[in-house]
């Protein structure tokens, strides 16, 4: 018998990752044409209802998804200051971290990849996209700025710096994605490092 009385209470907060978890392992077992209210609920052995009141729509689902997912891997990969030893270096290094995190749970990361595309074609998941790219981009840009500030003499144009390095690492996952070639990737990296650093040099 399920006794309901015995599960814990969570707060909304709690019972939305709770879920988000369980959305994880929809995807990635699934793909994305398995991920549903419904389905997030039955592999959270909840109620239909529980999921609807947690997100509301599968759109706001999938942002929730796109957004915890996007700040998993961005906090995997950026936790730390940019290193010292001159910008490339830090860039190689940030874009080594996060190869590292696409490479370490590869069919996750393509359904990641596939649901950005799919919510990219649908007008009501397009947000969704916008703000796992913001959210993505901003993380980026909070550390370039500590490093420019941490080194003023070495002139780097800020913007320039997180543009490059955010369309570099959207480049090697899929790049990665297609290719799963683990030697030629630390040149990818340098190169696209290299470039990074020379283009953001004011």
């Amino acid at each position: 018998m399920n006794d309901r009385s015995a599960r814990p209470y969570l707060s909304v907060a709690e019972r939305r990752e709770v879920l988000l978890h369980a959305a994880v392992a929809v995807l990635r077992d699934g793909g994305v044409e398995a991920l549903s209210l419904r389905t997030v609920a039955e592999r959270a052995g909840v109620a239909h209802r529980v999921v609807s009141y947690a997100f509301g729509s599968k759109a706001e689902l999938v942002k929730a998804l796109l957004v915890r997912e996007t700040s998993s891997a961005v906090d995997a990969s950026w936790r730390a200051p940019l290193a010292d030893p001159g910008f490339g270096a830090s860039v190689e290094a940030a874009l080594t971290a996060y190869a590292s995190v696409i490479r370490g749970d590869p069919r996750l990361t393509e359904s990641l990849a596939a649901l950005t595309a799919f919510a990219r074609l649908s007008p009501d998941l397009s947000g969704a996209v916008r703000s796992e790219a913001e959210l993505a981009r901003d993380r980026i840009d909070a550390l370039v700025t500590d490093w420019a500030a941490a080194h003023p003499d070495a002139g780097i144009d800020v913007d320039q710096a997180v543009t490059g390095i955010h369309a570099a690492a959207e480049g090697i996952a899929a790049w990665w994605l297609a290719t799963r070639d683990d030697d030629r990737l630390p040149d990818v990296v340098r190169t696209f490092s290299a470039g990074i650093a020379a283009s953001a040099k004011r």
